[in-house]
C-alpha cells in the first residue's frame, strides 16, 4: 500500500470533476455496452457512483480502471477516447483508490493501541532483562515477520495479534524465561585450545603439506599459495567440537610475512568452513610476528558431515604453480614407448627416475624443483580458540532479576519483591499494587504446588512477557476524544521511535518528574538519545525500511555475464547505504546529501569496485569523491541499481518507481493486471533496454503510466545490473567493444529535460522542497505508527519549515516532529 498524501489527482466528492470529466467519459465511451439497455457481463456503469468506501463499488471501479489501462475498453471498433481525457480519468480512479485505502487504514489521526513489532520486542527484552542474544536466538529471528504499511513495520493498524501469533509469543517468552536465570557454574567454562602449526604433519590435515606451496618448518608453517587447515586440533577439552555451545569466542592467530622485496601486502584470511559466520579475518600481516584476533559469536553446529574446520591461508598469493616442466614430456613418452614395446623394466626404471627427480606430473612440480624464493610468504606460528566467554557469572540477567540471591527464607515475599521491581519497567509506567498482587499470586500458586523457586519465577516472567501491558504500547483513554500523552507515554513513544526499545532510567526519571514534555527538556533528550549507541536502531529500522536495503539482495548478478563481480559486494552495498544514512545523521549533514554528495561510504571491496583510491579492511569509512565521479548521493550507490535489475539486465521501470516512491513519496498509479517488465530480446534482435521500453510506450494503454516513470529510470542507464558505471551497453547478449552506446536523455513530468545523469541529478537538486516534504512524511509514519492524513498537512509544513531553518539535518526534522501535537497526542 502506497502513500500519496498531498498529491491525489482529484477527489470523489469534487462534484465538478465527477460531473464534468468522469461521468461524461463513461457516458460517451462505456454506457453503450454497460448501460440501462445493455449491460454486458452484468456490468452497469450508468448507475456507478463515486463511492470508493464500499467493497462492491470499489471492485467495479478497479475493473473499469484495469480495462481502460489494458485498452480493452472501449472495445475494438469503437471511437478511441482523447488520450489526455483517458489519462485524466484513469488518474482520478487511481487517486480515489489510494484515498480509500488510506481512509480504510486511517485511525482518525490517532494511535490508540500498537503492538510491539518483533524488533522492538527483542530490544525491549534485551534492555529489560539485561540479556544478550546470540545469532539465531533473538526473538526478532524466531517470530514471524510483521506486516508493513508503506514499507514500515510500525503502523498500529497492521500489527494485529491473532491466536497463532500469540502462541508464538508465548513459546518465545517461555524460552527467554528459561534462559534468564542459571543454576550453578556454566556447563562449559572458558577454556583455551592451542595448536602449533609446525605439528601439522602429525594430524589428520597433514595432506595439505603435499602441496609444494605449503611447507612445515621447525617453528611454523610457510604458505606461498593456498591455505592450511585446522580441525580437531582445536576441539574444546573433553568435547568433539571446537565450539561446544553457542557463545562468544576469541580466535587468535600468530603470524608474520615475507614480502620478498615486493611492495605488495601479504593478506591472511581465516574462515570456518561449514560454519554460518562471515569471514572471520581478512587482514594485512606485518613482517614481524604479531598476534591477530577476532571475538565474535559462534553457534554450535553439532555432529555434521563433513565436520567444520578452519581454513587459514594467503588471500593474494599466486593463483597456482601449474606450469610445464622441462624434460617431463620426453621422459613420459620414453616410458610409454618402452611399455608398448614390452620392455616393462625400462618403463618402470624411467618412471622411478622421474619420481626421484621430482616429476610428479606434467604441470605440478614438487618442492625439489620449485624455486619459491621470489614469492611473498605467509608464516603461521600458532592458533588458538578461547571461550565460551562470559562477561560475568552468574550473568547480569540472573543477578538483575534475583537481586537478593537465588533463594530466600520467605519465597512468596521474595517473589512479590521481584515483580514489584520488574513490572514498572516491563509495563513502562507506574503500576498499582493489585497488578503486582496478580503476578505474585500466580507465582505463589506454583510454589504451593511444589514448583521449585526458580521455575516458579520463570512462570511469572512468562506471564509478564505475554501480558498486553508488555506487548502493546498502551495509551488508554476515551476512544472518541484525543488527549495529550502523559510523560510516561511520551517517554515510550520517543524511545520506540529513536531506539526501537523501552525508555532508559533517565527518561523514566524525567517522566516521574513530569518534566519530559517541556520543549527544552525534550530537545535535550532527543540530542542525547541520538548520540547513544542504541540509536543505531534508527538506521536498522527507519533507514533500512525507507531505502529498502533488504531488496538490494533480491537478485545476484549472473556470474556468466558479470564475471568480475564479487558476490560479497551485495552485502557491502547494503552496508554502504546504511552507513551513508548513519554518517548524515551523526555528522549533522543535510538530508540533501541523499540527492547528491561529494563522498561515499566505502570499504576495501567497494572502493575497488567504484575505482576509488584504495582503502583497507571491511570497515566503512567516508571516502571523498574525485570531481568527475558519477557517485555521490543515493542514486550513485550501487545497491539501488542492483535492486533495479534482475541479475541480467537493468529494469528502468523498477528504478523509476523507486525514485518516485522513496525520494518523493509520489507513487505512480497501479499498473494494469499482469503488467510486467519489458520482455527480453527475442532471437535475432539486438535492442537495448531503452529501445524496447520506448517501443512499449507506443502501446496506448501503457503510455500514460510509463511517461511518468520511465524518464526517472532511463536516467540511471549508465549504471549496469551490478551498479557498475558504463558508457556502452552490456548485459544480456551485449558483449565486446562494438556495442551500442548508453543514451541518457529524457523529459520529466514537470517538463524539465536532461541529456546526462549529471543533468538529471541537477534537476533533482532543484526539487529540494519536494524531497524534504517526502522525507518528513516518511519519518512521520515511522515515528507515530500511523499514516499521514490530510489533517496533518499543517504540521508537516511546520516540520519542513523548522528543518529548513536548522540546516535541514535529520536531527532537525526529528526535533521538529517530536514537538508536534501529532506526535504528543493519542
Amino acid at each position: 500500500m502506497l502513500l500519496a498524501t498531498f498529491s491525489l489527482p482529484l477527489r470523489a466528492d469534487d462534484a465538478d470533476s465527477w460531473n464534468t470529466v468522469v461521468r461524461p467519459f463513461l457516458k460517451q465511451h462505456c454506457e453503450r455496452c454497460h448501460g440501462e439497455r445493455k449491460h454486458e457481463g452484468d456490468l452497469r456503469l450508468d448507475e456507478l457512483t463515486p463511492d470508493f468506501d464500499t467493497a462492491r463499488t470499489t471492485g467495479i471501479w478497479i475493473e473499469v480502471m484495469d480495462n481502460l489501462n489494458l485498452g480493452e475498453m472501449p472495445p475494438e471498433g469503437e471511437p478511441r477516447p482523447d488520450p489526455k481525457q483517458h489519462a485524466r480519468v484513469v488518474g482520478w480512479i487511481a487517486g480515489e483508490l489510494r484515498a480509500a485505502q488510506q481512509r480504510a487504514i486511517s485511525s482518525g489521526g490517532r494511535v490508540l493501541l500498537r503492538r510491539l513489532n518483533r524488533t522492538e520486542y527483542a530490544n525491549t527484552i534485551r534492555d529489560l532483562l539485561k540479556i544478550e542474544f546470540l545469532p539465531g536466538e533473538s526473538p526478532a529471528e524466531l517470530l514471524p515477520p510483521d506486516a508493513t504499511y508503506d514499507g514500515f513495520d510500525k503502523v498500529g493498524s497492521t500489527l494485529m495479534l491473532d491466536p497463532s501469533l500469540l502462541d508464538n509469543y508465548y513459546r518465545v517468552a517461555q524460552d527467554i524465561a528459561s534462559r534468564v536465570m542459571v543454576d550453578g557454574p556454566p556447563e562449559f567454562p572458558t577454556k583455551v585450545a592451542h595448536f602449533e602449526f609446525e605439528k601439522t604433519s602429525l594430524g589428520n590435515t597433514a595432506y595439505v603439506l603435499t602441496s609444494p606451496t605449503v611447507r612445515e618448518r621447525e617453528n611454523d608453517i610457510e604458505i606461498v599459495s593456498g591455505s592450511t587447515r585446522v580441525r580437531d586440533q582445536l576441539d574444546y577439552q573433553g568435547n568433539t567440537a571446537i565450539f561446544p555451545t553457542a557463545g562468544r569466542y576469541t580466535i587468535r592467530v600468530r603470524a608474520s610475512a615475507d614480502r620478498a622485496g615486493k611492495n605488495v601486502p601479504v593478506t591472511m584470511y581465516v574462515d570456518r568452513v561449514q560454519g554460518r559466520e562471515p569471514r572471520l579475518m581478512e587482514l594485512e600481516v606485518a613482517e614481524s610476528p604479531q598476534t591477530y584476533s577476532v571475538t565474535m559469536p559462534f553457534v554450535a553446529l553439532g555432529d555434521i558431515t563433513p565436520a567444520p574446520y578452519f581454513s587459514i591461508g594467503l588471500l593474494n598469493g599466486p593463483s597456482g604453480f601449474r606450469q610445464g616442466i622441462p624434460g617431463h614430456s620426453e621422459m613420459a613418452k620414453a616410458a610409454e614407448a618402452a611399455a608398448k614395446a614390452g620392455d616393462f623394466a625400462t618403463g618402470l626404471r624411467i618412471q622411478a627416475r622421474m619420481l626421484a627427480e621430482g616429476y610428479v606430473d606434467y604441470t605440478q612440480p614438487t618442492k625439489a624443483l620449485l624455486d619459491l624464493s621470489k614469492y611473498p610468504k605467509l608464516y603461521l606460528d600458532w592458533m588458538e580458540v578461547e571461550g565460551p566467554l562470559y562477561d560475568a557469572w552468574p550473568p547480569a540477567s540472573h543477578t538483575n532479576l534475583l537481586f537478593k540471591g537465588n533463594e530466600s527464607d520467605s519465597p512468596h515475599e521474595y517473589a512479590r519483591e521481584i515483580f514489584a521491581r520488574l513490572l514498572p519497567r516491563a509495563f513502562r509506567r507506574p503500576v498499582e499494587d493489585h497488578e503486582v498482587d496478580r503476578v505474585a499470586a500466580f507465582v505463589s500458586g506454583e510454589l504451593n504446588s511444589g514448583t521449585p523457586f526458580k521455575e516458579a519465577i520463570e512462570v511469572g516472567l512468562t506471564y509478564v512477557l505475554t501480558s498486553p501491558d508488555f506487548l502493546y504500547l498502551l495509551e488508554p483513554g476515551d476512544a472518541s476524544t484525543t488527549r495529550h500523552l502523559n510523560d510516561y507515554e511520551l517517554a515510550s513513544r520517543l524511545s520506540y521511535f529513536l531506539w526501537s526499545s523501552m525508555p532508559d532510567d533517565e527518561l523514566f526519571a524525567l517522566a516521574g518528574l513530569k518534566a519530559l514534555r517541556k520543549p527544552d527538556v525534550l530537545r535535550q533528550q532527543v540530542t542525547r538519545m541520538l548520540a547513544d549507541e542504541k540509536a543505531i536502531a534508527l538506521t536498522g529500522g527507519f533507514a533500512a525500511q525507507w531505502l529498502r536495503t533488504s531488496e538490494f539482495l533480491n537478485f545476484t548478478p549472473d556470474s556468466r555475464i558479470y564475471r568480475g563481480f564479487d558476490p560479497r559486494l551485495r552485502d557491502d552495498m547494503v552496508g554502504e547505504t546504511k552507513s551513508f544514512f548513519r554518517e548524515v545523521l551523526t555528522k549533522q549533514l543535510s538530508i540533501f546529501e541523499f540527492l547528491d554528495s561529494d563522498f561515499v561510504m566505502a570499504n576495501e571491496r567497494l572502493a575497488g569496485f567504484y575505482g576509488l583510491p584504495p582503502v583497507k579492511g571491511d570497515e566503512f569509512r567516508r571516502v571523498p569523491l574525485p570531481a568527475e565521479s558519477p557517485r555521490g548521493g543515493l542514486l550513485g550507490q550501487a545497491g539501488v541499481h542492483l535492486l533495479g535489475s534482475d541479475g541480467i539486465r537493468t529494469k528502468p521501470v523498477t528504478r523509476g518507481v523507486y525514485i518516485r516512491e522513496v525520494l518523493f513519496n509520489d507513487p505512480p498509479a497501479p499498473p494494469p493486471p499482469n503488467a510486467g517488465e519489458i520482455e527480453p530480446n527475442i532471437e535475432g534482435e539486438r535492442l537495448t533496454v531503452r529501445e524496447r521500453l520506448l517501443q512499449h510506450q507506443q502501446i496506448e494503454a501503457c503510455a500514460n503510466c510509463h511517461r511518468g516513470i520511465d524518464p526517472y529510470g532511463l536516467a540511471l542507464e549508465n549504471f549496469d545490473a551490478t551498479g557498475a558505471w558504463r558508457t556502452r551497453q552490456n548485459g544480456e547478449d551485449f558483449r565486446g567493444e562494438n556495442t551500442p552506446p548508453i543514451v541518457v536523455s529524457g523529459m520529466l513530468p514537470n517538463g524539465e529535460s536532461f541529456e546526462s545523469f549529471a543533468e538529471f541529478k541537477s534537476i533533482l537538486l532543484r526539487q529540494k522542497d519536494r524531497f524534504r516534504r517526502a522525507f518528513a512524511e516518511k519519518l512521520f509514519v515511522y515515528a507515530t505508527g500511523r499514516p499521514v492524513e490530510p489533517r496533518d498537512r499543517p504540521e508537516i509544513e511546520s516540520v519542513t519549515s523548522q528543518a529548513d531553518e536548522n540546516r535541514n539535518t535529520i536531527e532537525a526534522v526529528i526535533q521538529a516532529l517530536v514537538q508536534t501535537d501529532a506526535f504528543q497526542t493519542k
